[in-house]
């Protein structure tokens, strides 16, 4: 009886030994994929991640650029009312400020010719001016330096250079200093 008992243990060990064997060639079968994929998943993991910060960054972009656009509109007020005039008193303050540059840097203004655009651009008119003045040199340097300085905007396009032919005056000398500019400006008018 005892040999059949020990018959019994022995096979009974080996069934386990055979259930034992076959886990673990079962394990390192499994385990080969498993370890596979969890490192494409880590991989995954590590992509996702990155990509989170690169779109993090790029909401905080779209976000400074928003907030960008959102003061657009205040700045461009700010700028239009700083450097243009307003187009519906546009002539009545544009020829007192051409008249007081004109006073300040000593020369004579006489009629000055302005033609509007009726088609704005970009939100402005554009306003042609011809104006004639008279003077010296130096002051009329400083006419057009006074234009160049002012907070309104104004364009230089052309500048015509003539000497002065003042035949009436009986002192050669100062007709000879004093010169005549012909100047083409350009402003803008806003609405």
């Amino acid at each position: 009886m005892m040999h059949r008992r020990q018959k019994r243990q022995i096979v009974f060990a080996g069934f386990l030994t055979v259930i034992a064997l076959v886990n673990v060639l079962f394990f390192f079968i499994l385990l080969r994929p498993a370890r596979s994929d969890y490192f494409n998943l880590q991989g995954s993991i590590d992509k996702l991640r990155s990509d989170v910060g690169a779109s993090q960054l790029f909401i905080a972009k779209l976000q400074r650029t928003s907030e960008q656009l959102e003061r657009f509109e205040q700045d461009r007020e700010g700028l239009f009312k700083k450097h243009f005039i307003k187009f519906d008193p546009g002539f009545g303050e544009l020829s007192p400020r051409l008249s007081q540059m004109a006073v300040q840097a000593g020369v004579q203004r006489p009629v000055v010719d302005f033609t509007r655009d009726e088609v704005k651009q970009y939100g402005l008119y554009s306003v042609k001016i011809k104006i004639p003045v008279q003077g010296t040199y130096s002051n009329s340097v400083n006419f057009i330096k006074t234009l160049e300085n002012s907070d309104t905007f104004f364009l230089i396009n052309s500048i015509e250079v003539r000497a002065n032919s003042d035949t009436g005056s009986s002192n050669s000398a100062v007709s000879s200093a004093n010169v005549g500019l012909g100047l083409s400006l350009e402003t803008f008018f806003f609405k």
